[in-house]
C-alpha cells in the first residue's frame, strides 16, 4: 500500500487541493513559500512517528489564514491495499472493493476553546477508526538541515537519544544508565567541591547551613547520558575529532544516517512515509546525487513480494521536498509535483474551486459553501485583497504523448530543470542568447523600467541547444486543473532564412506556427509568444546596426581573421547573413556571448534588434 493522494481544506497555504504521490517516490518542487513544507506537515499531522514521539501538533495557526471557517481538514488516501491490509483496514475502506483506505483528520475550533484535540475519522462513511489501525501507517521525519552539528550537538540529545532508544530491546532504560554511570572521584571534582563550599558557608552564615558537591545525579536517566555523549567525525582512516570541526556538508549527511537507522523499524507497520525536505542543503551535487540513490534503494529494498507473508508490509515511501535542479533532474518527469502560489480561483470567479470533489455534508465542504457564498457577496472581490493559494501541478498527470515525455525526460538535465522553479521562462536556441538577453534588458529595453527589470531578473531563462521547444512548451502549458507550471512563456528562435529560393517559407515561421498552434490547443495562447528573426543572432545583431561592435568582438576570438569580416559585412541582404553565418559557425558561441555582453556592460554603443526588445517585453508583461 502507499499514499496515493493527500486531501487538503482550509489548511494553511491550501484552500482546497489534493496533491498525488507516487508508490516508491516523489519529489515536490516549486518556488519559495509555494506549500512544499505545509504538505510535508499535513502528513505528519494525519500519521503517527514511527519513534511514537509525536513533534508537531495541529494549532490555530493551521487554520487557513483569514478564513471564516475556523477549522481544516487533512485526508489521506491509500491504494493498492493487499488482502491482509483489506483485512487490517476494513474499517477505513474507501469504498466496497475494498482496495482503497481513507483517513483524515479535522481541527475544528467551533468545538471548544483553542487549541482544541483534532478527530480522527475513517472510510467512506466518515466513522471512528478502528483501534490501532491508523498506527499501521507512521511517518520518518528529516527536516531542513539548516544546522546538523546543533541538531547532534549535546547540548540537543534527541538524535541520540533516539538512537540509544532504538537499540534498547528488551533491556530496561535505568538499569542501562547505571552501568554507564560516572566516577565522581576525580581530583578536579574535589576542588571545585571545597571551592564552592567554602563560599556558599559565607553566604549562609548565621542561617542554616548549606554543603554542595559536584557530581552526577544517582539516579540519572538515559537521555541525561545521550545529552552529554558526542559524535565525532572523519575521513576515513584518520581519527575521528569533536564534529565542531567537522564541515556541515558532512555533518548533514551524519544527521540523515541517524535518522536512516530508525528506519530499519518499518517492518513493524504497513507503511513508513520518509518525509525529507532539503536534503541539497550544504552537498555538492555528487553527494546529492548518493542522497537521491540512497532514499531510492531504501524505497525499493522495502517491498515484500512473497504472497504467503500476512503480517505488517514494512513498505517504505519516499517524499522529498527540494529546491535543488539536480534532483529534480536525477529522477523521472512522472515523480515531480510542482507547488505553484495562485489567486484562489474560489475568491476569483466566486464558484466552488475545482481541485477536488467534495461531499457538500463534510466539514469541507461546509468550509467551501462559506468562502464561496463570501466571494459571491464581494467581500473579496478586491484584486488587491485576494489570497493566494497553494496548487499542484503533477507532471504524471499531464496529458502528454509518450514520445515527447521520452524527450522530457532525456532533456531534463540539471540546467533545463530550472524551468521548474520559475514563474516566467525564456526558451531560446543557444547559451549566446542566454547569456545576453539578460544584459540586453538591463542596459537597454529595461534600464528605465525598475519594476519590470525586476520581474525580468525572477525568469528562468532555458537554452535548449537546438530546436526542439515542443517537448518544453507541451510540460509547460499543459493545465491540471486550471494551474500550469508556469505563468508565461516566450520562445525565441532563428528564422534560418538566407539561400533559400525565393518564396520558400522560413523554417523559423514554421516552427512559429507549429508551437502557436499548440498553445491555442492548450488554450494557453493568451501566456505564450514566439519571436523569430530572419536569420540568426550573429546577423541581426549586425543588421540592426553593431558592425564595429561585433567585428571588434570576432576578431578578439579570431585576430588574423579580418579580412574575412570585412568580406562578410561588406556584402548586403541574404549574402551577408549567409556570409556572417559562417564565419560564426567557427566560433566558440559561448566565449562569443561572454565577450559582447561585458561590451555592452561597459556601454559600448548598441541597438538591440527588434525582435529581441519584444520578446523581452513580452515576458515581463
Amino acid at each position: 500500500m502507499y499514499l496515493k493522494t493527500l486531501a487538503l481544506t482550509n489548511f494553511r497555504s491550501f484552500s482546497q487541493a489534493e496533491v498525488p504521490l507516487c508508490r516508491d517516490l516523489t519529489i515536490l518542487v516549486g518556488e519559495n513559500n509555494g506549500g512544499k513544507s505545509n504538505a510535508i506537515d499535513a502528513i505528519r499531522l494525519l500519521t503517527a512517528p514511527l519513534t511514537g514521539r509525536r513533534e508537531l501538533y495541529c494549532e490555530t495557526n493551521d487554520i487557513r489564514f483569514d478564513s471564516r471557517m475556523p477549522r481544516f481538514e487533512v485526508q489521506g488516501i491509500f491504494a493498492d491495499l493487499s488482502p491482509a491490509q483489506q483485512g487490517r483496514f476494513l474499517s477505513a475502506a474507501a469504498d466496497e472493493s475494498l482496495e482503497k483506505a481513507v483517513f483524515g483528520l479535522v481541527y475544528d475550533e467551533t468545538k471548544g476553546t483553542p487549541p482544541v484535540r483534532p478527530s480522527w475519522w475513517a472510510g467512506h462513511l466518515r466513522g471512528v477508526p478502528e483501534p490501532g489501525c491508523l498506527q499501521m501507517v507512521r511517518h520518518v521525519y528529516l527536516p531542513p538541515l539548516r544546522d546538523a552539528k546543533r541538531g547532534l550537538s549535546s547540548g540537543n540529545p534527541t538524535r541520540i537519544y533516539a538512537l540509544l532508544q532504538h537499540f534498547l530491546g528488551d533491556e530496561d532504560p535505568d538499569e542501562i544508565a547505571s552501568s554507564l554511570g560516572r566516577a565522581t572521584s576525580a581530583e578536579i571534582l574535589t576542588k571545585v567541591d571545597e571551592a564552592v563550599d567554602e563560599g556558599l558557608a559565607a553566604l549562609t552564615a548565621g542561617v542554616r547551613r548549606q554543603t554542595a558537591s559536584l557530581g552526577f545525579a544517582n539516579n540519572e536517566k538515559l537521555i541525561d547520558i545521550a545529552r552529554d555523549l558526542r559524535f565525532r567525525l572523519a575521513d576515513h582512516g584518520i581519527e575521528p575529532e569533536d564534529l565542531r570541526y567537522s564541515g556541515h556538508g558532512y555533518a548533514n549527511l551524519l544527521y540523515m544516517a541517524t535518522i536512516a537507522v530508525e528506519l530499519e523499524k518499518v517492518n513493524t507497520v504497513d507503511l513508513t512515509i520518509f518525509l525529507v525536505e532539503e536534503p541539497e542543503a550544504h552537498l555538492h551535487p555528487q553527494l546529492q546525487a548518493a542522497v537521491l540513490s540512497f532514499l531510492e534503494d531504501q524505497a525499493a529494498k522495502s517491498k515484500n513480494t512473497d504472497p504467503e507473508y500476512h503480517g505488517p508490509a514494512g513498505q517504505l515511501q519516499v517524499v522529498v521536498a527540494t529546491h535543488s535542479p539536480n534532483l529534480s533532474a536525477w529522477v523521472e518527469g512522472r515523480k515531480l509535483v510542482v507547488f505553484r502560489s495562485v489567486v484562489d480561483p474560489g475568491e476569483q470567479e466566486g464558484e466552488p474551486r475545482p481541485d477536488v470533489p467534495v461531499d457538500e455534508t463534510s466539514p469541507a465542504g461546509e468550509m467551501q459553501r462559506a468562502e464561496t457564498a463570501d466571494a459571491k457577496s464581494g467581500l473579496q472581490a478586491d484584486t488587491a485583497t485576494r489570497r493566494r493559494a497553494t496548487r499542484c501541478v503533477p507532471l504524471g498527470s499531464l496529458e502528454i504523448d509518450p514520445v515527447a515525455w521520452r524527450k522530457i525526460d532525456r532533456y531534463l538535465d540539471v540546467t533545463k530543470s530550472a524551468l521548474l522553479f520559475g514563474g516566467r521562462v525564456l526558451l531560446v536556441e543557444g547559451t549566446a542568447e542566454a547569456l545576453l538577453m539578460p544584459v540586453i534588458a538591463r542596459q537597454h529595453v529595461l534600464r528605465d523600467k525598475p519594476d519590470l527589470l525586476r520581474l525580468f531578473r525572477s525568469a528562468v531563462f532555458v537554452p535548449i541547444d537546438g530546436v526542439d521547444f515542443e517537448p518544453y512548451v507541451r510540460l509547460l502549458l499543459t493545465a491540471h486543473l486550471g494551474v500550469r507550471v508556469t505563468d508565461r512563456v516566450v520562445v525565441v528562435t532563428d528564422g534560418d532564412g538566407g539561400g533559400l529560393e525565393e518564396g520558400q517559407p522560413l523554417p523559423g515561421e514554421g516552427r512559429k506556427n507549429n508551437l502557436e498552434e499548440i498553445a491555442s490547443e492548450l488554450n494557453a495562447a493568451d501566456v505564450f509568444d514566439v519571436f523569430i528573426n530572419t536569420y540568426s543572432l550573429e546577423a541581426e545583431l549586425v543588421r540592426a546596426g553593431n558592425e564595429i561592435l561585433l567585428g571588434s568582438v570576432y576578431l578578439e576570438l579570431h585576430p588574423k581573421s579580418q579580412e574575412k569580416w570585412a568580406e562578410a559585412v561588406a556584402k548586403t541582404g541574404d549574402e551577408q547573413a549567409v556570409a556572417i553565418r559562417g564565419l560564426f559557425q567557427s566560433t566558440r558561441k559561448g566565449d562569443f556571448a561572454q565577450i559582447l555582453a561585458e561590451k555592452i556592460n561597459q556601454g559600448e554603443k548598441f541597438e538591440t534588434p527588434g525582435y529581441i526588445v519584444n520578446a523581452i517585453e513580452a515576458l515581463v508583461r
